[in-house]
């Protein structure tokens, strides 16, 4: 990120975590789809806007992606990227099939972590688990402070950042 760049995005969690990296950017809320929101980067001058790669990926636009963040620079939202699958009663066989294990057991520590701090999507709270840690943050909004906590157990992480929380 550049100094002074005007920056799109509807996240909260986002906005903090771009102003601890750069305090100059200008940050513009923006609402929408992908569509709409790629569109009103240009309508808008906007010299860059922050999505979940995720979905753009499963979209095919990778090609609109000018940088992807790692989660050390910048801690996704708890269960970023992963799918859901919801099924008719009495057919609940077809779950099994479409579970991943492993990635269901990193988002049930990331959503336990927030759960914990008491988290929800308008908070600029975060949570990670790569596999072999899990990693959370709570920010202020406006990105002046950001605590980070990493560990195996998803209270202890939360435990440790609650005397944040209402910083």
């Amino acid at each position: 990120m550049r100094a002074g760049m005007r920056v799109g995005t509807a996240s909260v969690r986002r906005r903090a975590q771009l102003l601890a990296l750069e305090p100059t950017l200008s940050i513009e809320p923006m609402r929408g789809n992908i569509d709409t929101r790629l569109r009103k980067r240009g309508e808008r001058g906007l010299d860059a806007i922050v999505l979940a790669a995720c979905g753009l990926d499963r979209l095919n636009l990778g090609a609109e992606i000018g940088h992807r963040f790692d989660p050390d620079e910048m801690v996704p939202e708890a269960g970023q990227g992963a799918l859901a699958l919801q099924v008719r009663a009495g057919e609940t066989h077809l779950v099994g099939a479409a579970d991943h294990g492993e990635t269901r057991r990193r988002v049930e520590a990331e959503r336990a972590c927030v759960a914990v701090i008491g988290g929800g999507c308008l908070a600029p709270i975060a949570a990670h688990h790569d596999g072999v840690r899990l990693t959370a943050l709570v920010a202020a909004e406006d990105g002046s402070w950001i605590e980070r906590r990493s560990g195996d157990d998803p209270g202890e992480v939360a435990a440790a950042l609650m005397p944040f929380v209402s910083a």
